[in-house]
């Protein structure tokens, strides 16, 4: 397969590592994410939020989720450890019942095994729902690394989880890159010293991914395989 033009540009041939975010970038999970968090504020006796609204919120991690979800109900705080609770058996529950794989996810991988591009999934969700979830897609074997948000001391932004993965390989960072849909991908993609791509349909927080200083922006991952 002739060297796409990204990498070409950026690497010279293929990266010597490619580190993925998961909720945004490879799967839309919003649906049943969102089911849980109206889980939890329907315990609670609020009003629930809806998954346009949790969309928004979706990014940095499933405590902040709850955080934030609190926040918008008017809940007091020091319910926060009940609503996580209730929403992890929720969500534990229904991972994929709705959830979805964008389109050329699957294509993407296997052109990076096919060249020899060894791959990592890093993401602030909790791990113990990474491994079922890539399973249901029949995805796991195509990574070296599965990363959740409570796998090492420090997530997404840190750099740690990206380097963690490049150092075990001795693969250089600027040779590197991050995909993702969102600033907590680039700023983790910068801190690290990696290239990064970032998505348009993804969760982005509201921020404008065009003013973050991305190497690609991308509508479709295939885009990177050109």
């Amino acid at each position: 397969m002739k060297t796409p033009r990204y990498f070409s540009t950026w690497f010279e041939g293929w990266p010597e590592l490619v580190c993925l975010d998961l909720d945004g970038t490879l799967v839309d999970s919003v649906p049943d994410i969102a089911s849980a968090v109206d889980a939890a504020l329907y315990e609670l006796g609020s009003t629930l939020a809806g998954e346009d609204l949790v969309r928004s919120w979706v990014g940095f991690g499933s405590a902040k989720l709850i955080d934030q979800a609190l926040e918008w109900a008017n809940l007091e705080t020091d319910l926060h450890g009940e609503a996580y609770r209730i929403f992890l058996l929720h969500y534990r529950a229904h991972l994929t019942d709705k959830t979805t794989l964008y389109p050329n996810v699957k294509a993407l991988l296997k052109a990076f095994k096919h060249n020899g591009v060894p791959v990592a999934l890093i993401t602030n969700k909790p791990s113990v729902f990474v491994k079922p979830m890539l399973d249901h897609f029949g995805l796991t074997e195509q990574f070296g690394w599965l990363l959740g948000g409570d796998t090492l001391e420090e997530k997404k932004p840190s750099a740690l989880p990206l380097l963690y993965c490049s150092e075990s390989i001795d693969a250089l960072p600027e040779k590197c890159l991050m995909i993702g849909d969102s600033i907590t991908d680039f700023n983790a993609a910068k801190n690290a010293g990696f290239k990064c791509a970032l998505v348009t349909y993804g969760y982005h927080q509201g921020v404008d991914l065009t003013t973050l200083g991305a190497d690609a922006i991308l509508d479709d991952l295939a885009e990177l395989l050109v």
